[in-house]
């Protein structure tokens, strides 16, 4: 989440009659965000360097093997740990996903899933919540259960957030994961989420706040994933329904803060910004429309599985039946469309379902990215028409913003780097 991705939402909420609460704390500061073998980073690397307080390499999870044995840098959470805080962990992302493994985990790679879900129980953290666990019998799923490993560690693992309303007191440690899971292990957007669908971050929060809650205090890793996982797809309007489900989290915090506004500091960054998102592009120059993003029904995602459908039960294709399925599932008012908006289309729509392609020498991968082309396309052209542009599909090495409210939330104001917030961290708690 880059300042941009944050300002689009505010702009977008206001426009609602709402706010995104967090860009109203009272201190301001950016923080930048590189790894120590790269300048743009991933957010293994940039996990790491929030939660240890030292540069990793692009793709490892707190993985140091420049430093001795007796010096590795320990995360955040495990010294809080080790000085007697409970500590809670949740995201909206697999919980051993690259952000939120950094706090618990040492891994030479991220996408050893397996291996650092392994190490989640062995942490004994109080909490985790929101995602599953990706690769939970291995990534050939010929391993032990990575959930039955969690309970022989005495957490007890529950998808209903009935099992939270008493708590057993002789049990400490819990994790509590969404009943609907992606392919990711992942949450469902907010944007595509339905009743049935399971709880919202806020859900997860106010949940560990429960759990966590003690005299001896605690500290809580909260993360919104898939605002990064929108920002690969160029997909404004998820991103900001992201961002908004995110801060329906941090207000429940700082319902928190306002009981114990002298024991609490909440500050929100990210570790990275992600597809260079930009509030203005060429073709509308100083206009904007950000509420044009309003008409967007479903993620890109969820929209490319429409079309992948729409292909795998078909055998003839027609580029009418494309906008038809636009109408049905991803807009609620067609935009005003340009000959050129129906040739990008058109042109997509050849790749997709008969490769040919496009009238230009960029690769396909360039134009589309990762989804779906014809989806990505009609994504493209949304966002266009609202305002928001994009340079990549990936990360850039923007600096992004923080936000802090409560003690010590002074500290985060101005410019400082991601290695410095552990350090800041320490000196609050004096340990």
């Amino acid at each position: 989440m880059g300042i941009n991705h944050a300002s689009l939402a505010k702009y977008f909420y206001k426009e609602k009659g709402d706010d995104i609460s967090f860009t109203n704390f009272p201190y301001f500061g950016v923080c930048t965000t590189t790894s120590k073998n790269s300048v743009i980073t991933d957010s293994g690397a940039a996990g790491s360097a929030i939660a240890c307080g030292e540069k990793a390499n692009f793709g490892s999870i707190s993985y140091y093997p420049w430093f001795s044995k007796d010096s590795l840098p320990l995360s955040f959470a495990k010294i809080a740990h080790e000085n007697g805080k409970k500590v809670g962990i949740i995201t909206t992302v697999s919980l051993n996903h690259a952000t939120p493994a950094a706090f618990y985990a040492q891994s030479t790679s991220r996408n050893l899933y397996y291996e650092i879900g392994s190490q989640l129980p062995e942490s004994g953290f109080e909490f985790f919540g929101g995602g599953g666990l990706k690769h939970v019998k291995g990534s050939d799923n010929n391993q032990p259960d990575l959930y039955e490993k969690a309970k022989s560690n005495n957490y007890i693992v529950s998808s209903n957030i009935k099992d939270f309303e008493k708590l057993d007191k002789k049990n400490t440690k819990y994790m509590f994961v969404n009943p609907k899971l992606g392919l990711e292990s992942d949450v469902p957007y907010k944007i595509d989420r339905k009743s049935d669908d399971g709880y919202n971050l806020a859900q997860f929060v106010k949940t560990g706040i429960k759990v966590l809650e003690n005299p001896n205090g605690f500290f809580m890793m909260v993360e919104g994933g898939k605002i990064d996982w929108a920002a690969h797809s160029n997909d404004g309007a998820t991103i900001v329904k992201e961002i908004y489900d995110m801060d329906l989290a941090i207000r429940e915090a700082y319902k928190f803060y306002e009981k114990y506004p002298e024991e609490t500091l909440i500050f929100v960054t990210a570790d990275h910004e992600t597809g260079g998102l930009s509030l203005g592009n060429a073709q509308m120059a100083y206009e904007s429309n950000f509420m044009l993003l309003d008409n967007q029904k479903i993620s890109i995602t969820n929209f490319s599985e429409k079309i992948k459908d729409y292909k795998e039960n078909n055998t003839k294709y027609s580029v009418d039946d494309i906008w038809k399925l636009a109408d049905e599932y991803f807009f609620t008012e067609t935009p005003i469309y340009t000959a050129s908006d129906s040739t990008r289309v058109l042109e997509a729509f050849n790749y997709y379902f008969y490769e040919k392609s496009p009238a230009t020498s960029l690769e396909p991968i360039i134009i589309y990215g990762a989804e779906n082309p014809v989806a990505s396309i009609f994504g493209n052209i949304m966002c266009t028409k609202a305002g928001v542009g994009f340079t990549t599909w990936a990360h850039t090495a923007a600096a992004v913003p923080v936000f802090a409210v409560g003690v010590g939330a002074d500290r985060f104001g101005g410019a400082i780097d991601n290695t410095e917030i552990k350090k800041i961290l320490l000196e609050l708690v004096e340990w």
